[in-house]
Parts: C-alpha cells; structure tokens; sequence
C-alpha cells in the first residue's frame, strides 16, 4: 500500500521530527543511564499537542517519537498516549474521566497497565490477583511484574478477579500512593528509562467505584488495548529500524575496510538489500491493517501478523546494524549495543511469536 498521510499528517510529522531532533534525542543517553526521563518531559509534548486522539496522528507519532534514541522514553510515553488514556476514554466512568483524564492528558500524572504476574504473562487465565469487596469498597491483593512505567507512575489500571461479582478479569483504577501499594524499580537488559517495576498489594483499599467498565470486562478490555498497542507499536518499531538501518548505510559509506567503503562489500550490500525490502514489506502490512482499522473493520488477525512479522523485522534489522559496526558496535555505550538490548524486548512484551502464530493459527481454523 502507497504512503496512506496527507499533505496535513507531514505539516504533523515536520513538527514532531524538530522537536525530537531538538528536544529529545540531546538527551537520550543520560535518560537511558539514569534510567528515566524528566516528568517535565511528558508535559512538553503534551503541550506540543502529541498526546492525540486522531488515529493517523498517533501514527505519525508512533513512527517519529522512537527516533529519540532513547526507546525507554518513546515506550513510557506510547502506554500513556496509546494505552491508558484510550482505555478510560473509552470504559471509564464519567467520574473517572473527570478524576484522572485531564492530568494523563496534560502529562501531569503517568499511568500504568498491570496485568502480567510472576506466574502468568500472556497466560490470562493463570492470573491470581483479586479484590474482595468490603461495603463499598474494594480490597485488592496479589502481585504484578515487568510492568513498563511502574516505577514512575500515579494511577495503576490493575487487571485483577472478584469472584463475589464476576467470572473474568475486572480492571480497577489504584492510585499508586495508596497504602497497600508498593512498587519495586526492576533492572532491565534495555529500555531502561521506562520504570519498569513489580506491584505489590497487600490489602490495598479503594472504592468500588474505581472498577472501570463493568465487572468481569477486563479481558475484552485488555484485548483492546492489546490490539493498539501491537498494531501502533508495528509502525514505531519499523520506523526506528529504518532509521536505525539508515544511520548503518551512513557508517557503511564512511568506514573503509582492504581499501574501499564498507557499502562497496556484495556481501554487505546484500544483506542492506535483505533488511530494506523486510521492513518494506512490514510496513506495507502495517499501513493496510491501520487504514482498515480506522475504517472500523476487524483486523486482529492482521495486528497479530504484524506483532509476528514487523517485531521479528524490526528486531532483525538492529541485529544487523550492529554487526555492521563491528567491535565499535558491541561497546556498552554504542548507540548499535543500545538498541540491540531494546530490541531484544520486541518479540517478549506484549505477546511473544509462539502466542501470536498460535492466535494465528486459529483465526486461519488450522
């Protein structure tokens, strides 16, 4: 499929470029070291008008956030533009929309998704935490792990089980200060400024009017914000591995080995030829199943071949561009080393290549 933006989406992408080229990317580095981002950072782009409602902005924003360099910052800010935020547009209470979307909005407050436990990752029916409800309350108990902005966030959306009024999951809105709520900064191989961390509930009250949606909705809930999140974050991860691949093409110029230019090699400029036409076709794949998204058809088949093919592309590419640099390329502190540890993340989160042909497989009646 041709480039499906409009002249007034690249008046959108000329903006979001200068001011990730002049505001973020200076930066990257020392978020990545210390391991998050200024809050101040959010509330920027949120003032920039990058935190979007409009399905091809956030496209647009999906593929020029990531060139940032810092993957961390780009995967805190797409949970909360592309994840919490349309969750509660869309299941939350009025009183919720009034409580929590303006700060989420405006950048004033970060939120997190907990779903996955120590004992269950894609697996949502091994998921154990639950809520017992008290009069009109709510008290929860259990355990989440690996969740990206954990340890920086304000308001968690907990996916937990209330067997008193519901089979199913049950998502409920816990604000992170609450007692009964610890959080535990985890270390990462990469991504590193994102605040991944472990949740702790013991006995964390809050009000049965916290539970988004109705009781025992949570799976669907999640199954939606899934299907955003795998088929924006197809965009963002083809976008950086271009950008990625484009930087290698650069080096490759540069750099002579036995007298010529590293992109003088066949053997080089076959496998530049070999990544360029993958991440072609996966953007292809991924522009067709956004237009027909937007249009309101039901594409989880196709989001599911994108978390297959584009992840698996993205992933391979950045590989690629690492070997290209050699010995400089494996140095901790090289941008090819740092992508390479945030793209080993691309075929775990948010569903792994097994799941996904599985699901796959299904919608094919294999």
């Amino acid at each position: 499929m041709s480039d499906p933006f409009t002249g007034e989406h690249e008046q959108f992408r000329s903006t979001v470029r200068d001011f990730v080229e002049k505001e973020l990317r200076p930066h990257a580095s020392s978020w990545e070291n210390a391991g998050e981002f200024p809050r101040r950072i959010l509330q920027e782009c949120a003032s920039g008008g990058f935190v979007q409602s409009d399905p091809w902005l956030n496209a647009v924003l999906a593929e020029e956030i990531p060139r940032c360099e810092s993957l961390g910052f780009a995967l805190s800010f797409f949970v909360q533009a592309n994840l919490i935020i349309p969750l509660l547009e869309e299941f939350g209470t009025d009183a919720q929309k009034a409580t929590y979307l303006a700060s989420l909005r405006a950048g004033d407050s970060i939120g997190a998704m907990a779903v996955t436990e120590p004992g269950a990752g894609s697996d949502f029916a091994a998921l154990t935490s639950t809520a017992e409800v008290a009069a009109g309350d709510l008290i929860l108990s259990g355990e989440k792990t690996y969740i990206t902005n954990a340890a920086l966030a304000d308001i968690l959306l907990v996916a937990v089980r209330i067997p008193t009024l519901a089979d199913g999951l049950t998502m409920v809105l816990v604000p992170t200060k609450h007692p009964g709520v610890s959080i535990e900064r985890l270390e990462t191989l990469g991504l590193c400024a994102s605040g991944t961390g472990k949740i702790r509930l013991n006995g964390c009250r809050v009000p049965r009017t916290n539970i988004v949606g109705a009781a025992g909705e949570g799976f669907v809930q999640v199954q939606r914000g899934l299907n955003r999140e795998r088929l924006l974050g197809g965009l963002a991860c083809i976008a950086w591995a271009q950008y990625a691949l484009d930087k290698a093409a650069d080096y490759a110029r540069e750099r002579t080995a036995f007298g010529s230019p590293l992109n003088r090699f066949q053997a080089l400029r076959h496998e530049f030829a070999e990544m360029a036409t993958q991440l072609e076709a996966a953007r292809s794949l991924n522009y067709r199943t956004l237009s027909r998204w937007v249009a309101g058809e039901t594409v989880t088949r196709e989001i599911c071949m994108i978390k297959l093919f584009s992840y698996q592309a993205a992933q391979q590419a950045i590989t690629f561009c690492l070997q290209v640099h050699g010995g400089r390329g494996y140095m901790a502190d090289h941008w090819t080393s740092r992508f390479y540890r945030d793209a080993r993340a691309l075929t775990i989160a948010a569903g792994t290549p097994e799941i996904m042909k599985d699901m796959i497989a299904a919608y094919e009646k294999i």
